[in-house]
């Protein structure tokens, strides 16, 4: 059984066996010393009386008839044991128990047989006349020197058997009552001197449950105090190494989980051991859902998993930039094989560059827009002045309309260069803004005032449409009345003939908002989310006219005020440029 196999019981029933073993053995010495005293006594006592018989009978065996069967019967009766005179021919001549006439010769006897020839004999066997075991004792009967018969003393062995009997109860009772007093005895000083490790194998059990905080009572100076001692250091060691790993995981996972780069960490079959928040997001899954699951469980694409796959195989670095389709992110991937001894698994670590990308395709685009709409009107210039060169210069008529068109494309060269300057100035926010107490419907009044001529050249009407009690704001004047200008002016540029502009301001709790509606051409839905980057130009038949950059220039400008800037617009049915600024507190 289960709890025989505790270290207690381990102690108590080979210490409980030992006692057993010991009195048992001192139990049957004592049984066989007394069996052998009692029949040593029964020996000598019916040697004695073998004796006594042989000389009483000796005058008999010349007397006829039952004298000698008399004197067998006397002397029985006197002594408690049976008598039995034998002829040296074995013929029965007297018993004190039975007929003798009615017995067997009894020349074979063992008994007889050794006083014949050796003066004394013995036998021990069973009876079969009185049924049950005998000791046989028998002498000579001497007449002189010669032998003339023999005399037999019996005694029955039930006697002697039951005392045997009785001390081998007492000794198995003493035995018993030994052994449980020692067992018990016993079980308790195997409880004391075990009870510090069964407190150890419980504290330790409650250990690996997760229970760090354990402490045991040191209850000696002995081995098991040092037992309980040890323990206790042992797992105070365990709980500041635990409070140290769980502390350097919580920080691990702090940084994997804030990191914006992906992190998936393999086993050397490629099973997912461990991925961060940012994989999961670019690859559109919970981290805590993939461990133990392969690559391309996890990503569903077959370029990481070959990447991967190719590491472990391999065991160098690889790296590879892939697209994931339909989003259109683009990744970098860098798979690190991790070895100690042996390689251990693979370190995938993912870089979204798709911004980058972003940027550079924005960097290529810039540095061909600008050199696009600086080559138009350089090349006009170029040509202008070279017909001057060639002999226009004399012609007044001829010459004055070059330079006047030159002053014109330097002009639009300039304009262009200073919003470049001006956007790049904002964009990396070595612009301050220079902010006073604004009110926009003075300044909606001012720029429809200045923009009005513009308007009737192209029969444009432009309408302010002005809230009552509007709140001022706090703001760059100067710039605001540049983004102002430069709705404007677009919503007269791109309008229909006789078309109309209308500037409308309003408020709410939070912000001043100006709208800017005309009923031009419209933008195409297509268009509408790129109209505020640089360079772009919604339309063809906006190509050729202006540099790219007012509406970029007037998103960065509303975005530093903390407002916001949008459009609306259908094609054919016009526009509308709205902007909002924080209302001054």
């Amino acid at each position: 059984m289960k709890i025989f196999n505790r270290l207690q019981w381990r102690i108590t029933l080979p210490f409980l066996a030992l006692i057993v073993l010991g009195m048992g053995s001192m139990g049957i010495y004592l049984v066989n010393f007394v069996r052998d005293t009692q029949i040593e006594n029964l020996r000598t006592y019916l040697a004695n009386e073998a004796e006594i018989t042989a000389s009483a009978s000796t005058g008999y065996f010349n007397v006829s008839g039952n004298a000698l069967n008399d004197l067998a019967n006397e002397l029985g009766q006197k002594i408690g044991a049976r008598v039995t005179i034998i002829s040296v021919d074995g013929v029965v001549l007297g018993d004190s128990e039975e007929n003798p006439l009615l017995m067997d010769n009894h020349r074979t006897r063992p008994e007889v047989i050794a006083a014949l020839s050796a003066g004394y004999g013995e036998s021990t066997r069973f009876s079969e006349t009185l049924d049950e075991e005998m000791m046989y004792v028998a002498v000579p009967v001497l007449q002189g020197s010669q032998a003339v018969g023999v005399a037999r003393i019996a005694l029955s062995l039930a006697n002697i058997n039951a005392a045997v009997s009785h001390v081998t109860v007492i000794i198995l009772i003493a035995l018993g009552i030994t052994a449980a007093l020692v067992g018990v005895i016993a079980w308790l000083i195997a409880r004391y001197m075990t009870r510090p490790i069964h407190e150890v194998t419980l504290a330790s059990r409650r250990m690996a449950g997760g229970n760090l905080q354990q402490n045991i009572l040191v209850r000696s100076n002995d081995e098991a105090g040092e037992l309980a001692q040890a323990f206790n250091e042992m797992a105070q060691n365990v709980r500041k190494l635990v409070e140290a790993v769980s502390s350097e995981q919580s920080r691990l996972f702090t940084v994997l989980s804030n990191m914006t780069d992906g992190v998936i960490l393999t086993d050397k079959n490629g099973v997912i051991v461990l991925a961060n928040s940012a994989a999961g997001k670019m690859f559109n899954f919970q981290p805590e859902t993939v461990t133990a699951k392969s690559i391309i469980e996890a990503t569903h694409d077959h370029e990481v998993n070959n990447l991967t796959g190719n590491c472990l195989r391999v065991e160098t670095q690889q790296t590879a930039q892939i697209e994931l389709k339909p989003s259109g992110v683009y990744l970098r991937l860098i798979a690190i094989p991790l070895r100690s001894q042996a390689l251990m698994g693979c370190l995938l670590l993912i870089q979204d560059l798709t911004e980058l990308r972003n940027l550079q395709t924005m960097r290529r685009e810039l540095v061909g827009n600008i050199s696009h709409d600086l080559r138009t009107p350089l090349a006009g210039i170029k040509v202008m002045v070279e017909t001057l060169q060639d002999g226009a210069v004399n012609d007044k008529t001829a010459a004055a309309d070059f330079l006047k068109r030159i002053a014109g494309e330097v002009e639009r060269l300039a304009q262009m260069v200073g919003e470049l300057t001006e956007l790049s100035r904002i964009e990396t926010g070595k612009t301050e803004l220079k902010r006073e107490t604004v009110n926009l419907n003075d300044l909606v009044t001012e720029v429809v005032n200045e923009m009005l001529p513009i308007g009737m050249k192209d029969n444009i009407k432009i309408t302010p449409l002005l809230a009552d009690s509007l709140p001022a704001v706090n703001a760059d004047r100067e710039r605001l009345r540049q983004t102002l200008v430069n709705l404007i002016h677009n919503g007269i540029k791109f309008n229909k003939p006789s078309g109309t502009v209308s500037v409308t301001t309003g408020y709410d709790a939070t912000y001043v908002k100006v709208s800017v509606n005309d009923t031009g051409i419209g933008i195409s839905k297509e268009a509408l989310p790129h109209i505020f980057e640089r360079f772009y130009k919604a339309e063809k038949s906006r190509a050729g006219s202006g540099s790219g950059l007012g509406l970029a220039i007037a998103r960065h400008t509303i975005q530093a005020h903390g407002g916001n800037i949008w459009a609306q617009s259908e094609p054919g049915k016009g526009s509308s440029f709205v902007f909002t600024i924080p209302i001054s507190r």
